[in-house]
């Protein structure tokens, strides 16, 4: 009988997207302060050694035997007081980002490529993967989200940060407007006007179509991939490396640089190609967690 291992999630409470809605999964929050606000970098340091800015499972760290850092938890004291307290667990930090420099906003990746308690960091970009030698996982959804998609009102969608982006959209958003597609393009300039996720999905139920733009040389699947065969949404994308995934097929997706235009009304209008359950509940948390070697398994279910 295979051995099933207990693990704890860290994660940013100030940006936990969809995490909060995934159910029997061991999330637990640190909160992390505006390290460019010279007032917050204080209150940091200050409170740094309270479990105010550590969370609840400071005091049961002895009690996991996985650690999974999302790329926003890592912290050199963190991954230092997990190996004193338990120098058996074995610590993770996942990279769900690409490594590139447009995002100022990611931590310190050499310095957690330098740190000796991580035991491993795994990458969601198989570019990335290669290039630093890190093991490769893809991203992951949950069969937990529905959402209504009764009444189709929109043809495609996109709703995200500038990221470098906002030219090539802005090109494509008249592109789709001058085929005579009705689309809700929403590229995010100012923090005020960020749209939560639940919201966000709203839009998403009405539309035929998920636009996808990439950032810098990502590769690995974002978020909008996951939500296209999970709510069975056509996806359009800049990401040339998606026919590389078991979930591609080219009525669904439609590769920006690879597909001709001249086949986009077509492809826009024909219906969504079911996919097999089985390949698009690969990608549910509790089975991409399994891919890091992982058993899982629920404390409270034992």
């Amino acid at each position: 009988m295979t051995k099933k291992y207990n693990y704890i999630y860290l994660k940013d409470n100030t940006k936990a997207y969809f995490l909060r809605k995934i159910k029997n999964a061991n999330f637990q929050d640190y909160y992390m302060v505006n390290e460019k606000n010279p007032l917050f970098r204080w209150v940091r340091k200050k409170a740094i050694k309270s479990d105010f800015y550590w969370g609840k499972w400071k005091k049961h760290v002895k009690d996991y035997d996985y650690f999974i850092l999302g790329e926003n938890s890592f912290n050199p004291q963190f991954t230092r007081y997990i190996k004193k307290q338990n120098p058996n667990a074995r610590i993770i930090m996942f990279i769900w980002n690409a490594i590139v420099p447009w995002n100022s906003n990611k931590p310190n990746y050499q310095a957690a490529f330098k740190d000796k308690n991580l035991d491993e960091i795994w990458s969601f970009d198989r570019n990335d993967a290669k290039t630093y030698n890190l093991p490769f996982n893809t991203q992951f959804y949950s069969n937990e989200f529905q959402i209504d998609t009764s009444v189709i009102d929109n043809d495609i969608v996109f709703i995200g940060r500038d990221k470098g982006r906002l030219e090539k959209i802005r090109k494509l958003e008249e592109k789709f407007q001058k085929m005579g597609l009705k689309t809700d393009i929403n590229v995010v300039l100012r923090e005020k006007d960020y749209v939560p996720y639940e919201k966000y999905l709203e839009t998403v139920g009405r539309s035929k179509a998920i636009l996808s733009v990439m950032a810098g040389h990502q590769v690995g699947l974002d978020l909008r991939a996951m939500e296209s065969i999970f709510f069975e949404k056509k996806y359009i994308t800049t990401n040339k490396d998606i026919v590389n995934y078991d979930f591609y097929d080219p009525q669904n997706i439609f590769v920006i640089g690879k597909d001709k235009w001249q086949d986009f009304k077509e492809f826009i209008n024909s219906p969504y190609k079911k996919i097999d359950a089985k390949i698009v509940n690969g990608y549910d948390f509790h089975n991409w967690i399994k891919r890091f070697g992982i058993e899982e398994y629920v404390k409270d279910n034992k």
